[in-house]
């Protein structure tokens, strides 16, 4: 009986550590990708002589935003089996950091968006 509970356990752990490294790459992969194309979109704006900067803080913000919270999605997942305080307390740290990174970047997205609202008042006026 036993032996089939560490069986069990260890093949949850298997599991959860190759779904949260998926989730992982998944989140870093969007970080990338809003980051190429921010990169992208700044190169394309800077020939074509336009000014559509908030246009590549808002679209590279929610790429960010977006990244952690799957990143925070794979730390949870990492510490559902077999959980040691050291590790809650790590997790609850991580979590701190990226949930407080998120609030911010929300926060500033708002803000930019407002800014990019207005400047589109002003030019049609």
């Amino acid at each position: 009986m036993d032996l089939l509970l560490f069986e069990s356990v260890e093949a949850l752990s298997m599991i959860s550590n190759a779904v949260a490294a998926i989730i992982g790459y998944i989140g870093i992969g969007i970080m990338m990708f809003g980051c190429i194309k921010g990169v992208s979109l700044f190169l394309w704006q800077f020939f074509q002589k336009k000014n559509l900067l908030s246009d590549i803080r808002i679209e590279l913000g929610q790429h960010l935003a977006l990244g952690l919270e799957f990143l925070v999605g794979k730390d949870i997942i990492e510490s559902l089996v077999e959980p040691t305080w050291d590790d809650l307390g790590k997790l609850a740290a991580i979590i701190a950091l990226r949930t407080f990174l998120t609030v911010y970047l929300a926060k500033e997205l708002k803000a930019v968006k407002e800014e990019a609202k207005e400047e589109m008042v002003a030019t049609h006026t």
